[in-house]
C-alpha cells in the first residue's frame, strides 16, 4: 500500500566490488532502498542525492533504488513497513518513526557550512520569518495573522512552533494565529511568504541560507521575529532488522573520505557526514512527550 503512494525512481549502479566473505553474501539484500523527506523541489533533491546513491551502490556491490516520497509520513511508513532500508528523516519524523518501531536507528548527519541564519556544524534553528517591509516588528504583532507551516511531521516547521514558540507566547498556535496552512515543504512556505499569500512562515534556517546562496533572496528580504534553540540536523537512519554488517559497511562508506563522498557533500553544500546516535535527538523526543 505504501509503495503505491510513492513514485519510484530506480538508479541501478553497476557494482563490480565483490565481498569474499560468505557472511557478506548472506547479509546483502538484492537491492538497497533509499529515500528522504521532501524539503524542497523533489527533482532537485533527487539529483543532489545521486552521488550518495553511486557511493553506496559501488561500495556495497548491489543496486540502489531511490524512492521519490510524497510526504514526511510516506518516508516514515516506508521505514516501519521495511519497504525502505535507509532514509533521511527530520528529527521529529525520526522520533515518530521510533515510536512505531524502536529498531529504527539514527547513525549519521550532515554538517553544514556557516550561513547568515545557520551556525556551522550539525545544528540549525527554527525561524519565524516575515517580509522585512511589512509592519511586523515582534512576534506579538502577528496575533491574528496568517502563518505557513511546512509538514505536520517537520521539526522546525511544525513541532517547534507548536511547542517552543507556543510556550514563548503562552498561547497555542490555533489561538494566536488567524490562519495556518501546511505548505508541504520549507521552500513552499518561503515561496508563499514571498508571494504574500501568508504573513509569516516557520522554516528551517538552513533552507533560508540556501535561498540566500542561490540569490532568491538577499539579507534584507526577511525579518526574523523568533528563533529556536539549536536543533541537531536531520539524521540518516536504518530500518529495523537491517543486517548489522550491512549497517557497519554503510556507515563506513558515508563517514570515511572518498571521491564519491566528497561529490555528495559538494552536491548538498555540506562539509562532512558525522556519526550520531539516538541520544542526540532526545531533546526533540522530550518535546513530543
Amino acid at each position: 500500500m505504501m509503495l503505491r503512494a510513492l513514485l519510484i525512481l530506480i538508479l541501478v549502479v553497476p557494482a563490480p566490488l565483490l565481498w569474499a566473505d560468505n557472511r557478506w553474501d548472506e547479509c546483502l539484500p538484492g537491492k538497497l532502498v533509499f529515500t528522504m523527506i521532501p524539503k524542497k523541489d523533489m527533482d532537485e533533491q533527487l539529483v543532489e542525492y545521486r552521488p550518495l546513491v553511486a557511493l553506496l551502490g559501488e561500495g556495497l556491490g548491489i543496486p540502489v533504488e531511490m524512492v521519490r516520497p510524497s510526504s514526511y509520513d510516506s518516508v516514515v511508513d516506508g521505514l516501519v513497513s521495511r519497504a525502505v532500508d535507509v532514509a533521511v528523516l527530520g528529527p521529529a519524523a525520526y522520533i515518530m518513526a521510533r515510536e512505531r518501531d524502536d529498531g529504527i536507528q539514527a547513525f549519521a548527519s550532515l554538517a553544514v557550512r556557516p550561513g547568515h541564519y545557520t551556525p556551522a556544524g550539525s545544528f540549525y534553528r527554527s525561524l519565524l520569518l516575515v517580509r522585512a517591509e511589512r509592519e511586523f516588528r515582534r512576534a506579538a504583532d502577528l496575533r491574528g495573522a496568517r502563518v505557513a507551516l511546512t509538514d505536520p511531521a517537520s521539526t522546525s516547521g511544525s513541532l517547534i512552533p507548536k511547542t517552543a514558540f507556543a510556550d514563548a507566547i503562552n498561547r497555542p498556535l490555533e489561538v494566536f494565529f488567524g490562519g495556518r496552512v501546511y505548505a508541504g515543504s520549507h521552500d513552499n512556505a518561503m515561496d508563499a511568504l514571498l508571494a504574500d499569500r501568508v504573513d509569516a512562515a516557520f522554516v528551517s534556517s538552513s533552507r533560508v541560507d540556501e535561498y540566500l546562496r542561490r540569490g532568491l533572496i538577499d539579507k534584507d528580504t526577511f525579518r526574523v521575529l523568533w528563533n529556536s534553540e539549536p536543533l541537531h540536523y536531520d539524521p540518516f537512519v536504518f530500518r529495523s532488522g537491517l543486517c548489522p554488517a550491512l549497517r557497519q559497511r554503510i556507515s563506513q562508506l558515508m563517514t570515511q573520505p572518498s571521491e564519491r563522498r566528497q561529490a555528495f557533500l559538494e552536491s548538498v553544500h555540506a562539509t562532512d557526514i558525522t556519526p550520531v546516535e539516538h541520544a542526540d535527538y532526545r531533546p526533540v523526543e522530550n518535546l513530543m512527550k
